[in-house]
């Protein structure tokens, strides 16, 4: 993993002038507030990282294969989405968030078979916010400002996670066979139509999910 971004509260001096990312970030509570229920207030500190994780992400995938500017716009589009959904699962949103982060991790298999990814490239490429993830967690855990990770909720975001894997490698077979049963082949950049169709889709999703919050 290379060392491109790191947390706000490690002091400058060590901080790589380099790093284009902002920094995982989260609000110490306010001496004499009351304290958010612990799921809400895991979620509340999940969504101050939500920046750093979509860039972390982008600009690795971005290390590691090329693109079309066009095809960089759908991408951050993508990651924006779905690192909206990751605070989900650990508040009060979670009975809901399953199914439209699963959907999503889907098209998003589909676009990736559409760039000519073989499986394990969009595994490779979906866990890259498990290592942001991990970041924050190890560099800027919750529990420096107020409240425990406990194991039950990292349980809940490794299985959110790998739910997002699992469902991204299905939707990568599902627009394999797709494309083969079309008799369209694989190309390495998507046609106009079929980046269309997957922007329509995106956009329902993204729709549905702001009606969630």
């Amino acid at each position: 993993m290379r060392d491109s971004a790191q947390p706000a509260d490690i002091p400058s001096s060590r901080a790589p002038a380099r790093s284009a990312h902002p920094s995982p970030s989260a609000t110490r509570p306010s001496p004499g507030t009351t304290r958010p229920a612990p799921d809400k207030h895991l979620g509340e500190w999940l969504e101050a990282q939500r920046t750093f994780l979509a860039l972390y992400w982008f600009d690795e995938i971005l290390h590691r294969v090329s693109m079309e500017p066009e095809m960089e716009r759908v991408l951050k589009r993508f990651l924006d989405l779905l690192t909206r959904m990751i605070p989900g699962a650990l508040d009060h949103r979670r009975s809901v968030v399953d199914p439209v982060w699963k959907r999503a991790a889907e098209l998003y298999g589909t676009l990736g078979a559409q760039r000519g990814l073989a499986a394990g490239d969009i595994v490779e490429e979906f866990q890259i916010v498990r290592e942001a993830v991990v970041r924050v967690l190890f560099q800027a855990p919750p529990t420096k400002y107020g409240t425990p990770l406990s194991l039950s909720d990292a349980l809940r975001l490794n299985r959110f996670i790998d739910s997002g894997v699992t469902h991204a490698s299905i939707g990568h077979t599902d627009g394999l066979f797709f494309a083969l049963f079309q008799g369209n082949g694989i190309s390495t950049v998507p046609t106009a139509k079929l980046v269309a169709e997957v922007e329509e889709q995106l956009e329902s999703l993204e729709v549905e999910w702001a009606a969630e919050n």
